[in-house]
């Protein structure tokens, strides 16, 4: 017995052995293979989009966790004293890898420069917004992509549905 997985127009996925024979699919099966795939793709670019995003916004909240650990540290003059604070050593150590220039060496940091650092921050984490903003707006798009998708399947499929009804009321007398 041969297998008709493949031409079958409910289950579109073909068996490891037979590709799909796009001659044999009806053009509701073909309508509702190709959306499906549109769909999937899709669905699989805004994944990707979406994690990109999070790790992003996990950045941006370790900074900010920075910012505060650093306002917390800082005395009434002004200075930032590292050396017995191994919680902002941390904060120190994530901002560096996230590309501020921090030396880890330094014990203290004047006025000065720790305004130049909290600047730094602030402007990497502006950076990191803009990015983030960007991708929130292709993610909106690859929504919207994805509804009409949905909906120009719906489109055609509907009046081929209702073609078939038709013709099925024709053939057994019932007329339309």
């Amino acid at each position: 017995m041969a297998d008709t997985k493949a031409a079958d127009p409910i289950n579109l996925e073909p068996t490891q052995n037979d590709p799909i024979d796009l001659s044999n699919l009806s053009l509701e099966s073909l309508v509702l293979l190709l959306n499906t795939e549109r769909l999937d793709c899709l669905k699989e670019s805004a994944r990707k989009e979406l994690d990109e995003l999070k790790k992003r916004q996990a950045d941006v909240k370790k900074l900010h966790d920075a910012l505060r650990a650093i306002n917390s540290a800082t005395d009434d003059k002004g200075k930032l004293d590292l050396s017995k604070n191994k919680e902002l050593q941390e904060h120190f150590k994530n901002a560096k890898e996230l590309g501020i220039d921090v030396r880890e060496s330094k014990g203290t940091y004047t006025k000065e420069e720790r305004d130049r650092l909290v600047e730094n921050i602030r402007i990497l984490v502006d950076d990191l917004n803009v990015e983030n903003d960007l991708q929130l707006q292709t993610l909106s798009k690859l929504t919207n992509e994805r509804y009409e998708s949905y909906q120009m399947a719906r489109s055609i499929l509907k009046p081929l549905s209702d073609a078939k009804q038709r013709a099925a009321r024709e053939i057994s007398g019932r007329g339309g």
